[in-house]
């Protein structure tokens, strides 16, 4: 997942930054005004936009939140801010955000609302029939072009979807694609009964799942061990059927 953050306290930035690694996200982008955030929204394409409320430019971070969500982007948004006073939070509810966080700032608060921030906006895409098309032919198959052609590929022998800069793979038992596609547009077009996010750059199929180290946070699929995010790893064992 990528995260951007505007921040105009050096030393929030600075924490915040640690905390979004260590969570095994990606920050795509920070900066401590609204003018530089927008720039960034045209070119990282962020997933989650992390804002201070009083922060430098012609813009605080309500009317930059607000820009937002009248442009393309739509992108979920948490405030991060000193201000606790009831005046504060309630211009802040106008504009929709997904969590609020008072600082200082610690890991869980922040890690929780990230977490919910993208449920949430998952669920809502979801029941607006952004994900699952009514009018798609063939659901459970996709059509990739290769060499001027569409290759059929049947999403169940989907073994890994991996993302490699500006390109994915996508590896079969037999084969291995190349799509120009983010990782996350994928996701919203696979069945979630079989495919599970496990790295901010890996979906496998879950069908495919040979081994999980829970001691290491590996999983083995395909002849290869992949790591296990530490976001996404208590996501992943909730849905998988553990008996002890």
């Amino acid at each position: 997942m990528r995260i951007i953050v505007v921040e105009d306290e050096p030393l929030y930035a600075s924490r915040i930054e640690y905390l979004i690694d260590k969570m095994g996200y990606e920050l795509v982008g920070i900066t401590d005004n609204a003018e530089e955030m927008m720039q960034f929204f045209m070119t990282k394409s962020p997933d989650l936009a992390l804002i201070d409320i009083n922060i430098n430019g012609s813009m605080n971070g309500i009317e930059l939140a607000k820009k937002i969500w009248r442009s393309k982007y739509e992108t979920p948004v948490i405030f991060i801010t000193s201000f606790d006073d009831t005046e504060t939070f309630r211009k802040a509810k106008l504009v929709n955000p997904f969590a609020y966080i008072i600082k200082p700032i610690d890991e869980a608060t922040l890690q929780r609302s990230v977490e919910l921030a993208l449920m949430r906006y998952s669920s809502n895409n979801m029941s607006e029939g952004q994900v699952w098309r009514d009018d798609i032919l063939l659901r459970e198959h996709i059509f990739i072009k290769k060499e001027g052609k569409l290759k059929k590929i049947t999403l169940k022998d989907i073994m890994i979807i991996e993302a490699a800069n500006k390109y994915v793979d996508i590896y079969t038992k037999t084969n291995k694609f190349v799509v120009r596609m983010s990782l996350k547009d994928i996701e919203s077009k696979l069945p979630p009964t079989d495919f599970v996010q496990i790295h901010r750059s890996i979906i496998i199929n879950a069908n495919f799942i040979e081994d999980i180290d829970t001691k290491e946070s590996t999983i083995y699929i395909l002849k290869r061990t992949f790591d296990i995010g530490r976001s996404y790893r208590e996501n992943l064992l909730q849905r998988l059927n553990i008996w002890n």
